[in-house]
């Protein structure tokens, strides 16, 4: 009687552990997903921002940012205003860099700001922004400045590019104190937003709901991990907060936080993995990353893990995120947390 008790204490015990088990993504599974085909852009709702789904009355003027991401650069500044935040590699297996989307608020100062690469020349097409950024690659093979003259960014009939190192705009950028070379750039988004304001800026809205995901399975905690090893301090995780509905995002177990904002976690509505092909020119420093294409997306969102798709059909479309039935995904109205990486880089996990 005593061994059946105590058989049945521990199988109380174990239960929960099993139903919190944490799930590795394998990305290379063919999730035999059919997407709509010949999507248009989403139409535009009036009062409602294209790329939160939340309400706002202001002028739509998108600029993308690169920020810094390595540890000299902690925290970051202004980046809590961004609509979308991207990730992306930018130095070997291990290290990444960001690139923020403003779409209507823009303030005085963001950073710290970086260096481009073809990768990021090719996220500004998709959205025909606004990009600031200090410097660019110029190593044959990952030229930015040729990847730019192809794709005619400089032909525009307003100038799009805001280049720290140039003489027209450096004196626009600042060095803010408390920070080291060279991440201690600061950009006024407010004085380039004003620039670039007549430009017509093509219109791609995300899909948006008002109800929570009933399909995919539970995920209230990820975790991201990068580098062979897993080891990288690049690391990061999300944490679901079911009252808000949004997931708070870690970095070396602390939160990932504005420099205004201390101790207080950035949140994203959605969370969203894009699986995708990582090459590097002759150098760690010269990552080449697939962007337009197709492949695996695993979408958070709603405390919910739905294993999706993406396809973006040309340089000049719009990135699109699809559920595992084919259709185009609703987001969770908020902000949204995009990751583009590759199995090689990039170990994800959730529970």
């Amino acid at each position: 009687m005593k061994r059946a008790l105590s058989i049945l204490i521990m199988l109380l015990i174990l239960v929960p552990s099993i139903s919190l088990a944490q799930t590795t993504i394998d990305p290379s599974v063919n999730r035999h997903i059919k997407p709509q085909q010949g999507l248009t852009n989403n139409p535009v709702i009036p009062g409602e921002s294209m790329t939160t789904g939340l309400p706002s009355d202001g002028t739509y003027i998108p600029i993308l940012v690169n920020i810094d991401n390595v540890q000299g650069a902690w925290p970051q500044w202004g980046i809590s205003k961004a609509d979308i935040i991207y990730e992306m590699p930018i130095h070997g297996l291990g290290l990444t860099r960001l690139m923020a989307l403003f779409s209507h608020d823009h303030p005085a100062s963001v950073g710290p700001v970086r260096s481009g690469r073809v990768m990021h020349a090719e996220m500004r097409e998709e959205w025909d922004a606004g990009w600031v950024y200090v410097g660019v690659q110029e190593k044959e093979g990952s030229d930015v400045n040729s990847v730019l003259r192809k794709l005619e960014v400089k032909e525009k009939t307003v100038n799009l590019l805001f280049n720290g190192n140039t003489n027209k705009w450096g004196s626009y950028f600042e060095f803010i104190d408390g920070y080291n070379s060279p991440h201690n750039h600061g950009a006024p988004l407010d004085k380039f937003a004003e620039v670039i304001k007549d430009y017509t800026f093509p219109q791609r809205p995300f899909l948006f709901a008002d109800t929570l995901p009933t399909s995919g399975d539970t995920a209230t905690s990820i975790h991201l991990a990068y580098g062979t090893d897993g080891g990288s301090y690049s690391n990061s995780s999300y944490t679901y907060d079911p009252d808000q509905n949004t997931y708070a995002r870690f970095r070396q177990n602390k939160p990932y936080e504005d420099r205004d904002q201390p101790g207080i976690p950035l949140t994203f509505s959605n969370v969203i993995v894009q699986w995708t092909k990582l090459q590097f020119n002759g150098a760690a420093n010269a990552p080449l990353l697939t962007l337009v294409g197709k492949g695996n997306a695993d979408i958070f969102m709603g405390g919910k893990h739905v294993a999706g798709y993406w396809v973006r059909e040309s340089m000049e479309s719009r990135t699109v995120f699809y559920d595992q039935d084919g259709q185009e995904i609703r987001l969770q109205r908020g902000k949204t947390f995009i990751n583009i990486t590759a199995d090689r880089s990039t170990k994800v996990s959730y529970e």
